[in-house]
């Protein structure tokens, strides 16, 4: 634990609605403070409290007034809790008068990188907080509880054993979990592509159970990118409903069109739509052509499907009546993630960690080891 010697305070549960917030409260003056605005119940107060004690009693502005029920306890010679209505506004009159009271106030982000173990320990514990679904957050969990930590630590002894090919292999499957652990908190991105009038709109609100998109006859009617948060299969998925890709002359269309195309150009994946009951053109096989790793999708399979053309092999849906969406989620899962980690499985999750292993695979390479060696200690202790 890495503490200063000034008295911090820190809301370390999330943000947003809850039915409890807690303050810690830590260092040589956090009974003072808290004595200063704490008025029990019973006769202990927060300076005369013994580790392990829970009190119940009311924070005031001074000693008049009711103030609000709450409970302090005590998890450390200097270090008290101070348990709130869940409300923004509740817990920061609290730190308002802590800080007011001699305390700092600091982010719970600082507070988890100066009180954990380790850097990576404290990047779990910080990223745990952005998984997005609780499949990620297992993953996420697991290098909290250590996974990544005993990995590194596994290379450093080989580099001190001067088994550097093996430590350089080792970076190198580690490095390789990297694609799949930075999505741990950020989403997929999934582009839906295709010519105007597709139903491009209408299979994003498919996919996502509910109206996100604007539904209009009218070809061209998206024109800028519509997002939509889903989960696949666990993963979590920025869905993007791009405008329909067609030549133009209006200069917002086009607009709309190149945006579309930068969106994909970042995609992790893109469904290429197509409209099963129109003939296939060669604009549609020159879509194809161009994303040979994308998820070709044949919408409106509830309407008679058009022969012409040699439309190539795909998924048969119809977001209007929802046929065929399943195993369109389904498919989309699989090719986010073909093989997902096991279990306890070690795992880059930052970008740091990242250029870190990175630069000490550079490094073993031109055979500088002590510099190695110094890069993968600093990722396993705190300074």
């Amino acid at each position: 634990m890495n503490i200063a010697a000034d008295t911090i305070a820190v809301l370390v549960t999330p943000s947003g609605r809850s039915a409890i917030a807690t303050i810690v409260v830590v260092g040589p003056t956090a009974d003072a403070a808290v004595d200063r605005h704490f008025f029990p119940l019973g006769k202990t107060n927060a300076s005369t409290s013994s580790v392990g004690d829970i009190l119940v009693g009311h924070w005031r502005d001074s000693a008049e007034g009711q103030g609000e029920e709450l409970v302090v306890s005590r998890t450390g010679p200097e270090r008290l809790e101070v348990h709130c209505h869940g409300g923004v506004a509740a817990s920061r009159r609290i730190l308002n008068h802590l800080q007011a009271a001699g305390c700092r106030e600091i982010a719970w982000t600082e507070y988890a990188e100066r009180t954990e173990a380790a850097p990576t320990i404290a990047a779990a514990r910080i990223a745990l907080a952005r998984a997005r679904t609780s499949r990620t957050a297992a993953h996420l969990l697991d290098q909290y509880n250590g996974a990544l930590q005993s990995e590194l630590a596994s290379i450093a002894a080989l580099l001190d054993s001067q088994e550097t090919s093996d430590a350089q292999l080792r970076i190198t499957a580690l490095l390789a979990t990297a694609r799949f652990g930075l999505h741990l908190t950020r989403p997929w991105k999934v582009v839906i592509a295709g010519r105007p009038n597709v139903g491009k709109s209408s299979l994003i609100n498919a996919l996502v159970g509910y109206e996100r998109a604007i539904v209009f006859d009218q070809p061209g009617t998206t024109r800028d990118a519509v997002t939509a948060a889903a989960a696949f299969d666990g993963w979590p998925v920025e869905l993007a409903d791009t405008a329909g890709l067609r030549e133009s002359d209006d200069a917002i269309e086009r607009e709309g069109v190149s945006r579309a195309r930068q969106l994909q150009s970042e995609a992790d994946l893109i469904l290429l739509a197509f409209d099963a009951s129109a003939a296939w053109t060669d604009e549609d096989q020159q879509l194809v052509d161009a994303h040979p790793d994308a998820i070709i999708v044949h919408n409106k399979c509830d309407l008679p499907i058009s022969s012409s053309g040699h439309r190539p092999a795909g998924l048969k849906v119809s977001a209007q009546r929802g046929d065929g969406i399943a195993l369109l989620i389904e498919t989309i899962g699989h090719a986010l993630v073909p093989t997902p980690p096991t279990p306890e499985t070690p795992l880059l999750f930052t970008d740091e960690q990242v250029a870190a292993l990175r630069q000490a695979a550079r490094w073993i390479a031109e055979k500088n080891h002590p510099a190695a060696s110094a890069m993968l200690q600093a990722l396993l202790r705190s300074s």
